[in-house]
């Protein structure tokens, strides 16, 4: 197998994991399965490619507008829409149908925005992708996506994890995510730091779709087209565990990369127009077997030996 096509899944996964480990941090806050995610990713990407086309900035300088933008999006989703419907008791089943809601909305507003700035610019908005340079990687030349994003996702798991341990506001929202009700009389005010944890949720969103225009072609159709391989992740590493969400991130990005490229080779092959099966199938495979995900078996596992 071609050092190229393990290389390929490692940047691939790295964007998943980033993906993958936000969508966990908003269903721990809310217990919902947001489908409005991959748009927040969406938007990321669209904030970076309209810099470069008007101000002529580099897709990786532009990143931080990404992460803000993508955390403004999800904030402001929280504030306008489940927060609201939260707090008038809807159930589950009425959140994820906002969620389906929010994400045609948003979709739908990128669709008139990359028309508008189509017109205004003459740059590639409808459908783009960026360009990448190759830099020299340990000896093997390689695009910069992927020391860029190994070093990205090591950074941010290591500022997390000092965020959800060693600060108040991470404590806040540790508390909150494990009982809102006992944290609120703890004087925590439970909607502020939700608050907070969709933002954040929504810039590293913000800040992996950002980076998908070197591995996926981008429209704003985007969102709806990655979410399945968001899911399965979060799923198969269990959607109460951002560990999990880590693991199931490389899980299903290698087992996509690499398995493809195993089933187009002889005796096979497999049309590489497969390639989004893989996930969707992991995921079927992951509720039917373990709806609790890597994370859950564990714990049941350890739950069980004491």
């Amino acid at each position: 197998m071609s050092s190229l096509v393990v290389f390929d899944a490692l940047m691939f996964s790295n964007l998943l994991v980033l993906l993958s480990l936000s969508l966990t941090l908003t269903y721990m806050t809310l217990k919902i399965p947001n489908f409005a995610h991959g748009d927040y990713a969406t938007v990321g990407a669209y904030i970076v490619q309209t810099l470069n086309v008007v101000a002529g900035l580099n897709y990786y300088v532009s990143l931080p507008l990404s992460f803000v933008t993508g955390g403004l999006t999800a904030l402001l989703s929280y504030i306008l829409v489940f927060y609201p419907l939260s707090k008038r008791g809807a159930d589950i089943t009425s959140l994820m149908i906002a969620s389906f809601a929010l994400s045609t909305a948003i979709s739908s507003v990128l669709c008139i925005y990359a028309d508008y700035m189509t017109l205004l610019t003459g740059g590639f908005f409808r459908t783009f992708s960026f360009n990448d340079f190759k830099v020299d990687f340990f000896g093997w030349k390689t695009f910069l996506l992927l020391p860029f994003t190994t070093g990205l996702v090591a950074t941010l798991l290591l500022l997390l994890y000092l965020l959800l341990n060693y600060t108040r506001l991470g404590i806040a929202m540790r508390a909150t995510v494990e009982n809102p009700d006992l944290a609120e009389t703890l004087g925590i005010d439970v909607n502020k730091t939700r608050a907070v944890a969709w933002f954040l949720a929504g810039g590293l969103a913000g800040l992996a779709g950002g980076l998908l225009p070197f591995r996926l072609l981008t429209s704003p159709a985007l969102g709806s087209f990655i979410l399945i391989r968001i899911f399965a992740a979060s799923v198969l590493g269990g959607l109460n565990s951002l560990a999990g969400a880590v693991l199931g991130g490389y899980i299903v990005g290698f087992s996509e990369i690499l398995g493809i490229y195993l089933l187009s080779q002889p005796p096979i092959y497999l049309s590489t127009a497969y390639r989004p099966a893989i996930p969707f199938i992991m995921l079927i495979v992951t509720l039917l077997v373990a709806p609790q995900g890597i994370s859950g078996v564990l714990k049941l596992k350890g739950g069980s030996r004491r």
